[in-house]
C-alpha cells in the first residue's frame, strides 16, 4: 500500500471518493441526452491518466479506468459525431487508445475472455459485458487470447502496410489448434488473425439515468466489416491485417526456417506443409502460394494482404499457402505437393462437387513455379527414362521404395487445378550471371538421407538399371541450372488443356523493349508457350511479390477466372 501512495494513487477508502467526485462532475445531466461533449472528453482524459498510473504500479484498477475512458471518449463522439471536427478526432483518438488499452490490461489482469466476457467495475458495481462476435469466419470458440498489435515482431517480407484508420480498437487474435477438425489440418500452430474492438456503452446508465440494454462489446471481422455505426452515425471500422501475419511469422520460423529447408532439407521433409489462413469456407476459390528458393510462404505477405484488401475478393477466394524444403530433391518437392494437394480435396470435397475448390488457382515464384508446373502435366515415362533403362515395374523393389519411385516419375495433372500464374519462373534455368551463387549454394546444401540411401540400393539390386543420371537428381538449386535436363523434359511434358497458363516476368526497371530480364531469370526463360497471357512489370526478382504492378495482373487474371469459372459464395 504504501508503494501506491508513492507513486500519488489514492488509498483504498479515497477512491470512492474519488469517483463520487467524477460522478458530480459528470459530463452531463441525468441520462444521455445532455451530454457535453468537452466535459466528456476531459473526463476520458482524466481516466486514461489514472489508468496510466495504477497500470505502472501493478494495480487492477487500470483496467476499470481505461475502461471509463473509452465510455466518456465514445460519449464525446456521439455527442459531436462530425468526423472532420478536430474535437471528433480528439474524441475518437482517445477511444481507440483506451479501449484498446483496456483490452490489453484486461488480458494481463484476466479480466477478460475473449470468446464470451470482460469483467470491469464501475460506480454501478461489477459489470459483466457480454462480447458479440460480427462477421467472422470463424468461431467465437477459436478467439483463445488477444495479443496487442503493436507489440508484433517485425515480418522481413512485409513491405507496406495494409492498415486502415478509423474507429476501434484493433486487435490480434491467438488461436490454438484443438487438432479436432479437418481444418485444424491444414491450419498452422498456433494460428494469428485480426479482430477490431468496437465498445458500445449504455451511456444512459453511465450518466445517471435509467438505463438501457448495458455495455456491449463488440469483435468486428475487419476484412469483412469495413462501417460500423456504434453512436448512430456511420465510422471507418479500423483494421491492421500486417500484425496477425507478423506474429504468425515468427511462430513459424519465418526466413530461418527457409534457409534451414535449403541448407538441411532432411530435418524439413515432414514439414511441409499447405496453410490456409482461414476456416476452409465451401464454394470460394483457393488461390494457392508456392515460393520459390530459401523462402517461406511469408514471401507472399505484401501481395495476400493487398488482394485481402480489394473490395469483393473475399467473396470469391480463400488464401492458401505452400511450404516445402527448397533444398529437397525437386521431383521428391513436386510429389509431396501433389500429395498434399489431393489430401486437401479428400478432406474439404471427397465428391468433386465444390465448384469453388474444383477450379483451384495456383500461383508460383521463381522456383515456386517449377513446382506448380509439375501440378498440371502427365510425366508419361519421361522423367524415368532420364534415370533408368528398365521399367519401374521390372525392378526388384521393396514395394515401400517402388511406391516412393512412383510418387516421383509418373503422375498425372491435379484434376481440380484450373489456373496457373507462373511469376518470375525460371522454365530453362537462371541467366548465366545468377548461377555462380547458385552452384556455391548447392554445395553448401545436404541431400535428403532417404534418396541417399534409396537410389544405390536400387543399384545394387537392379545392376544396370539405373543411369548415372540417378545419382545428380537435382534439388531446387541444381534445378536454376541452365540446361539442366529435367528442365527440357517438362517443356515438353504435355499440360492439361482445361488448365490456363499466364505468365509475369521482370524487366529490372529496363525499358520492356530492350530489358533481358529481372536480374536473374532472363525473359526468354520465364516465356511459357501456350500462356494465355504474358504481361512484364518494371521489377527485379526479389521485388515482384511486392510490387503493385504484380498486383494489379494477378488481380486482373483472378477476376477473369472468376467470369469464366463463376461459383457460389459461402
Amino acid at each position: 500500500m504504501e508503494e501506491t501512495r508513492r507513486a500519488g494513487l489514492p488509498r483504498p477508502r479515497l477512491r470512492l471518493a474519488l469517483v463520487a467526485t467524477l460522478l458530480l462532475a459528470a459530463p452531463c445531466a441525468a441520462g444521455a441526452a445532455g451530454i457535453d461533449p468537452e466535459a466528456a472528453l476531459a473526463r476520458a482524459a482524466s481516466a486514461r491518466r489514472l489508468a496510466t498510473r495504477a497500470e505502472r504500479v501493478g494495480s487492477r484498477e487500470c483496467v476499470d479506468r481505461y475502461y471509463e475512458g473509452a465510455v466518456f471518449a465514445f460519449a464525446a463522439m456521439t455527442a459531436d459525431p462530425d468526423p472532420d471536427s478536430r474535437r471528433c478526432g480528439r474524441a475518437v483518438a482517445l477511444y481507440n487508445q483506451n479501449l484498446a488499452d483496456c483490452l490489453r490490461s484486461a488480458t494481463c489482469h484476466r479480466a477478460l475472455d475473449p470468446r464470451s466476457r470482460l469483467l470491469v467495475r464501475s460506480p454501478r458495481g461489477v459489470i459483466v459485458v457480454p462480447i458479440v462476435h460480427r462477421g467472422f469466419v470463424w468461431s467465437p470458440a477459436d478467439f483463445h487470447q488477444l495479443l496487442d498489435p503493436a507489440a508484433a515482431p517485425r515480418n522481413p517480407s512485409n513491405q507496406r502496410r495494409h492498415a486502415r484508420e478509423g474507429v476501434g480498437a484493433t486487435q490480434v487474435v491467438r488461436r490454438q489448434n484443438p487438432h479436432a477438425t479437418a481444418d485444424d489440418a491444414f491450419l498452422p500452430e498456433p494460428m494469428f488473425f485480426p479482430a477490431t474492438a468496437v465498445l458500445r456503452p449504455d451511456l444512459d446508465a453511465w450518466c445517471g439515468g435509467a438505463g438501457g440494454p448495458g455495455d456491449v462489446l463488440e469483435f468486428h471481422d475487419p476484412l469483412r466489416v469495413s462501417q460500423v455505426a456504434p453512436t448512430g452515425a456511420s465510422w471507418t471500422l479500423a483494421s491492421d491485417l500486417d500484425a496477425p501475419i507478423a506474429y504468425l511469422e515468427e511462430a513459424t520460423g519465418g526466413l530461418q526456417s527457409g534457409w534451414s529447408g535449403l541448407l538441411n532439407p532432411s530435418q524439413d521433409v515432414d514439414r511441409a506443409f499447405l496453410g490456409m489462413l482461414e476456416p476452409y469456407q465451401p464454394g470460394k476459390i483457393p488461390l494457392i502460394f508456392v515460393h520459390g528458393l530459401y523462402d517461406t510462404p511469408y514471401t507472399f505477405t505484401d501481395l495476400m494482404n493487398s488482394l485481402r484488401s480489394i473490395p469483393g475478393f473475399l467473396d470469391r477466394y480463400q488464401i492458401i499457402g505452400y511450404r516445402y524444403a527448397t533444398g529437397l530433391t525437386f521431383l521428391h518437392s513436386a510429389a509431396l505437393f501433389r500429395r498434399d494437394l489431393h489430401r486437401f480435396e479428400a478432406a474439404f470435397d471427397p465428391s468433386r462437387s465444390d465448384p469453388g475448390l474444383q477450379n483451384t488457382v495456383l500461383l508460383g515464384h521463381s522456383m515456386g513455379g517449377l513446382l506448380i508446373k509439375l501440378q498440371i502435366v502427365s510425366s508419361g515415362r519421361a522423367l524415368w527414362n532420364l534415370v533408368a533403362n528398365r521399367p519401374l515395374e521390372s525392378l526388384a523393389l521393396a514395394e515401400a521404395a517402388r511406391a516412393f519411385l512412383a510418387d516421383l516419375f509418373f503422375f498425372e495433372p491435379v484434376p481440380f487445378v484450373r489456373r496457373v500464374v507462373f511469376l518470375a519462373t525460371p522454365h530453362d534455368g537462371l541467366g548465366v550471371a545468377a548461377q555462380p551463387g547458385g552452384v556455391i549454394s548447392e554445395r553448401l546444401t545436404r541431400r535428403p538421407e532417404d534418396l541417399r540411401a534409396l537410389v544405390p540400393q536400387v543399384e545394387r539390386d537392379n545392376p544396370g538399371a539405373i543411369k548415372p543420371y540417378m545419382y545428380g537428381l537435382p534439388n531446387s538449386i541444381g534445378m536454376l541450372r541452365r540446361r539442366e535436363p529435367v528442365h527440357q523434359v517438362m517443356r515438353c511434358l504435355p499440360v492439361n488443356p482445361n488448365v490456363r497458363l499466364h505468365t509475369i516476368a521482370g524487366t529490372a526497371k529496363v525499358p520492356a523493349a530492350v530489358a533481358h530480364g529481372d536480374g536473374a531469370v532472363p525473359i526468354a526463360s520465364a516465356h511459357h508457350p501456350g500462356a494465355e497471357s504474358e504481361t512484364l512489370v518494371p521489377e527485379f526478382h526479389t521485388t515482384m511479390n511486392s510490387s503493385d504492378f504484380t498486383l494489379v495482373e494477378v488481380d486482373r487474371i483472378l477476376r477473369r477466372h472468376v467470369a469464366t469459372a463463376p461459383v457460389s459464395g459461402r
